[in-house]
């Protein structure tokens, strides 16, 4: 049996409003002026209102909202006032429609539309006191946390999600970057490198400007790439933009700290382990590793806060690697080491920005034997895919370019180069961070020292087309109800928090139950093609199979392609469009009680996919 969540509240629960009443304030009346649709230039008036109750019940001091249904579904202007005819029984809100219960007695609660041509009325009863059959339950206490959790750091870096690389140096301006045996048929050589380093200007500020303006979060600049070229004075090497034959001076990693400091974007930074001037001097690795850890020490501490520092695995070497992991967190302990292996989020075994549809943040990361120098066995399935219920949490990473990677100049700015398209990119956030991954982009700045028109008007398309996605939750106003809540203590713990946008509150299940079935009804026929479901992952990742049903025509019917196994932070589900009324989402599995953060529904008619 379905419980709803409503029949456990005690005192200020507030249950969502089943219209969403945006762009209401008090200063309209009821004779406001039907706005505009914009879109399409078309106003469609309002033809009635209904409240979906004609009684409610309430204690004194409870707090709630009643859902509405303003027809038609698509009318330009749905905004509603609210009354009440005796305020010594209840008050209500007029705009927000929040009722707030103060003495015993019955009064009755009204709605109009803001045209005045429409209103719907409900009984309200106020009691003194909860009935005897619905004690008030009590706190039952928080889930424990299962298994591997993320750090602050490591929950804070994948709730950004969208992540910017900027691969820059020499090889923007000669083409070959350091995979290539040579330098366009040139030995690999100091001199070699500051002679092809020639920027006349390094315009970090539009670097960062362009991913803080298309949302996001973190950019990694590329402080040294496998040919030894260094873009800051690295106290290790006279390979740098210090030396006195380097064309330009500019310390790009100042640079970009700089602008990040003024967009508020977080900041972190890849240094090659692969070096050709180490090659080229002949030291050893021992010696080579001291250098690269006073390397790592002088990055951290100068440019800090380093949010997230990179370790590729391409000649990754001998290193003592926990050693080296050490140098950073000695610094920031709260710092996300990326690598094969993590320690605090791993490769996730392609350069095609794509995680597994099954995706979990968990990696045996010590009983495969990972280190940025080995990955051993069918590499791109684990870490695709994760390990359930290792004892790491270790979170995939989802690199790729937005121009083509290939020789010879790798992951920097080929002028030629193909470039995705926003489509393209909207796939593969779809594949990321709908697969409980982030999306790492590259994006090359330019032999010009700013990212190319050609990258910026793709990333913009791809922005706008992303707010067009997600700009409307079409849950938004729902009701929640579950089969099973922790403590039968809705207040804390009930499906409502899926609703209310916060990703610091949670629906759980009391320690043993490991499947239920949670409904939302919707506040009338939604159309969508998107299912957005999310875990509170801070107390650890915990279902592994789940289904989705959807409401239609009175009847239930499945909904949803792909397999729909893991969450973790966040999976978006793709379908058919189909318009509903209410969507059952049913936990077939998990290794504890499931505790969810949030739910959403989306229609995405923009991108084709």
């Amino acid at each position: 049996m379905i419980l709803s969540f409503h029949l456990f509240y005690k005192k200020v629960l507030v249950f969502p409003i089943a219209v969403l009443l945006s762009g209401a304030c008090s200063s309209c009346s009821e004779t406001a002026p039907v706005q505009e649709d914009t879109r399409g230039g078309k106003t469609v008036p309002v033809t009635g209102v209904n409240l979906l109750k004609n009684t409610l019940e309430l204690t004194i001091g409870d707090v709630t909202r009643l859902g509405i249904k303003v027809t038609p579904s698509n009318a330009t202007n749905p905004r509603v006032t609210w009354s009440i005819d005796d305020t010594a029984v209840a008050t209500v809100e007029k705009e927000s429609g929040a009722i707030k219960a103060v003495s015993a007695g019955s009064a009755v609660l009204t709605v109009t539309t803001v045209d005045g041509g429409f209103t719907d009325s409900c009984t309200l009863t106020v009691k003194e006191t909860a009935t005897p059959s619905q004690p008030t339950p009590t706190d039952p206490g928080a889930p424990a946390a299962y298994g591997a959790v993320p750090t602050e750091g490591q929950l804070a870096w994948q709730r950004q999600e969208l992540l910017m690389f900027y691969h820059y140096g020499q090889a923007t301006f000669s083409g070959w970057d350091g995979e290539n045996p040579t330098c366009n048929g040139k030995p690999w050589s100091e001199s070699l490198l500051l002679q092809n380093y020639a920027p006349a200007t390094v315009d970090a500020d539009q670097w960062v400007k362009v991913a803080k303006d298309n949302g996001f979060g973190e950019v990694i600049i590329t402080a040294k790439h496998h040919d030894g070229f260094c873009l800051w004075d690295n106290p290790e090497s006279t390979t740098d933009v210090a030396n006195a034959a380097c064309k330009n001076h500019t310390d790009v990693v100042q640079a970009v700290r700089d602008a990040c400091n003024k967009y508020g974007v977080n900041m972190g930074i890849y240094l090659s382990p692969w070096d050709r001037m180490i090659e080229v001097s002949g030291k050893s690795t021992s010696q080579y590793e001291t250098m690269y850890k006073n390397a790592l020490k002088d990055l951290m501490t100068r440019y800090a806060p380093v949010v997230e520092m990179w370790f590729d695995g391409n000649h990754a070497g001998n290193f003592d690697w926990p050693a080296v992991n050490r140098t950073v967190l000695d610094v920031n302990d709260q710092c996300v080491i990326f690598s094969n292996g993590g320690p605090g989020c791993r490769w996730v075994g392609n350069e095609q920005g794509v995680a597994g549809e099954t995706n979990w943040s968990t990696l045996d990361r010590e009983g495969r034997g990972l280190t940025p120098g080995n990955l051993p066995g069918n590499y791109e399935s684990y870490l695709g895919s994760g390990d359930k219920g290792a004892s790491s949490w270790v979170p995939a990473e989802c690199d790729f370019s937005i121009q083509q990677i290939g020789d010879p100049n790798g992951w920097f700015y080929g002028a030629n180069d193909s470039r995705k398209t926003a489509r393209d990119l909207m796939e593969l956030y779809y594949k990321s961070v709908g697969r409980n991954s982030v999306f790492l982009m590259n994006v090359p700045p330019s032999d010009k020292g700013v990212i190319d028109a050609k990258e910026v008007k793709v990333i913009e398309e791809f922005t706008k087309m992303r707010q067009a996605v997600f700009a409307t939750n079409l849950a938004d106003g729902a009701t929640a109800s579950a089969s099973s809540i922790r403590g039968n203590y809705a207040e804390k713990y009930g499906p409502q928090h899926l609703l209310d946008g916060d990703p610091d509150t949670y629906f759980a299940t009391g320690d043993d139950v490991k499947t239920v079935d949670i409904e939302f009804t919707l506040a009338g026929a939604r159309t969508f093609n998107r299912v957005q479901l999310q875990e509170y992952i801070a107390l650890g990742q915990r279902v592994e199979s789940f289904d989705i049903q959807v409401h239609v025509n009175g009847a239930w019917q499945s909904w949803g392609s792909g397999a729909k196994t893991t969450i973790g932070h966040k999976r978006i589900i793709l379908g058919g469009r189909v318009t509903a009324d209410a969507v059952r989402i049913s936990i077939k599995s998990s290794l504890a009680c499931p505790v969810l953060s949030g739910f959403a529904l989306y229609d995405d008619t923009v991108s084709g996919l």
